[in-house]
This record gives C-alpha cells, sequence and structure tokens, in this order.
C-alpha cells in the first residue's frame, strides 16, 4: 500500500511511460535525455512508491509485470491531463480563451459596448464576452465583489482627480451634454442657444435609477438664474426624446445617449453647458494586466473616440 506521504510525480510517470514504450531502460534514456542510471535510479524509486515490481528483464530490455501495464495507462490519462491544463491555461494568460465579464449603464451598453465588443473579437475570437447593464453603484459593487472583469461607469470626477483607490481607471470620455427641443420651438432654428432664453420653457428630465441628469438640470438651470418648470420625467433617454418630439418640452441630453435623433427633434449646443459626463472604464488591479481585460480597455477607448468625435 502506498504511502501517504510519497508522491507520483509526474517526473516519474513520464519515465515509467518512456520505459514501457521503449521495452528499454538505455532507450528510455536516450528519448529522455537523461543518463541510464538515471533512469534506472527513478524506476527503482518508482517500484518502492508503489509497493510492486513493475518490470521484468527480458532479453537485453524490460516487460512491464501487470502493475508496470496498469500505472502506465493511469501515467499516460495523467501526463495528458497535465499537458491540457498547462495548455488551457497558457491560452488563458494570452487572452486566446475565456470569459470576459463587462458592466456598463444603459446608453454606453448602447452606443460603446457594441463596437467595442465587435472589436475585440476581431483578435479575441475564443474569448466569450458577457454584457452586463447596472448603473455606477451596482457595477463597482459587482467590481470590487470579483463577479466582473471591467466596468463602464459615469463618476463625478474628470481626468487628473481620479481617486487613489483599489481599483485601477482609464479615462473613456467627457459626454457633453446638448438641449433637445421640438422642431417647433422658437429657438430651434438657433445652432447656439443661451439657457437663460429657455427659461419660460418647459423640461422634461430622465430620472431613472441614476438620478444625474435630473439633478444636472435642476443644477445648471439655477445657476443660470430659473427654476426649471418639469413637466415630466422619463427612465430612459429613449422617452424623455418621445416627450420632446411630442412637444411637451426641452430636455439636457448627453451626447451617448442620443442614438437616433427622432423627427421633430432639433440638437442644439448650449453656449454655457452643464458639466460633461465623466465616463470611465475601472477594473482590479489584479487582473489589468491580462490581455483580454487590456485589449477590451483599448477597444472602448477606440469606441469612445469615435462615438464622441464631433
Amino acid at each position: 500500500m502506498m504511502d501517504n506521504n510519497r508522491m507520483l510525480t509526474n517526473r516519474l510517470l513520464n519515465v515509467h511511460l518512456e520505459v514501457v514504450r521503449d521495452g528499454s531502460v538505455t532507450g528510455a534514456a536516450a528519448i529522455l535525455g537523461y543518463t541510464v542510471s538515471a533512469v534506472s535510479e527513478q524506476v527503482n524509486r518508482l517500484e518502492v512508491e508503489a509497493g510492486s515490481a513493475l518490470f521484468e528483464k527480458v532479453g537485453r530490455g524490460v516487460r512491464p509485470t501487470a502493475a508496470g501495464l496498469l500505472l502506465a495507462e493511469h501515467a499516460e490519462r495523467i501526463l495528458g491531463a497535465v499537458a491540457e491544463a498547462e495548455s488551457a491555461l497558457a491560452d488563458l494568460r494570452a487572452g486566446r480563451t475565456g470569459r470576459l465579464r463587462v458592466v456598463s449603464f444603459h446608453s454606453a451598453g448602447e452606443s460603446l459596448l457594441p463596437p467595442a465588443i465587435a472589436r475585440f473579437r476581431t483578435t479575441h475570437p475564443d474569448v466569450a464576452v458577457s454584457p452586463i447593464v447596472d448603473e455606477t453603484d451596482g457595477a463597482l459593487r459587482r467590481l470590487r465583489a470579483g463577479e466582473v472583469e471591467l466596468v463602464v461607469v459615469v463618476e463625478p470626477f474628470g481626468l487628473g482627480d481620479e481617486p487613489r483607490d483599489d481599483l485601477l481607471r482609464v479615462h473613456l470620455s467627457d459626454d457633453e451634454y446638448r438641449v433637445l427641443l421640438p422642431r417647433e420651438h422658437p429657438l430651434a432654428g438657433r445652432r447656439l442657444v443661451d439657457l437663460p432664453a429657455l427659461a419660460t420653457s418647459d423640461w422634461i428630465v430622465t430620472a431613472g435609477p441614476a438620478d444625474y441628469v435630473r439633478e444636472t438640470t435642476v443644477t445648471t438651470c439655477r445657476r443660470a438664474g430659473f427654476s426649471p418648470r418639469i413637466v415630466a420625467e422619463a427612465d430612459e433617454f429613449a422617452v424623455t426624446q418621445g416627450y420632446v418630439a411630442a412637444g411637451l418640452g426641452v430636455a439636457f441630453v448627453p451626447l451617448l445617449a442620443l442614438g437616433a435623433v427622432r423627427d421633430h427633434v432639433v440638437v442644439r449646443r448650449l453656449r454655457t453647458p452643464p458639466e460633461a459626463r465623466h465616463i470611465w472604464v475601472a477594473t482590479r488591479p489584479a487582473v489589468a494586466a491580462e490581455p483580454a481585460v487590456d485589449s477590451m480597455i483599448t477597444a472602448l477607448r477606440q469606441a469612445a473616440r469615435a462615438a464622441l468625435r464631433p
């Protein structure tokens, strides 16, 4: 019976398998690049480990016993499995296989993730990408809990003001706001709109799980000298556009959230716009150097530049 303190190492199993295949200690030594005495020593050690004779002499060679054949069958499976595991780990380290879980807020999931994933798949076709939608707080919780590898989030700080904490962040873009006006609005013909001129207009705000657009609307209008008269709230930017298209009011919408602009809606710049949304991609330092993570960050930066190109 094998002692629990003993171990059948990969090296011993490999030596045993080569001796069985060649039928000769000398031949196995030549194949493995060992000396004959080294192979003989390891065969003797393996027999002690196994507690049974593994070979018998036949002429100038050796022949496996029943125990030797049994061990060879297991050695072949074990060494094959080890080789597969090493190959799989090498593929994973190189970013050739595996999975990548990416969380983004809704408008980034609509505008940034699709082109980024498409670009990523050209170089990592066998890495499964799982896109997930969540707002900033939920996304960061998932990231810190190890449930995902990357998150695309809106943060309250711009480039150069990021905190020194447990995450690695890469700035993607500053997503500027535009004002949406019904086509029949008196200011719709202007290329640049002064915010105080909208003081008497009705306003639509996008609230939803993250209330930053509603807060931005109220704060920016008050700084311009008036409180916006909010007549409707929407939980998505597409719904906000619907209200504007129907002529119910005007609204602030960030560029990434515009998507297709509806008929009867015009998009105009503001002379004094609200502070842009600061969009970041974040990951954990432990996974930041993985090729798949690094490639997806690069793809997201390229998608952000394309999406926000003037």
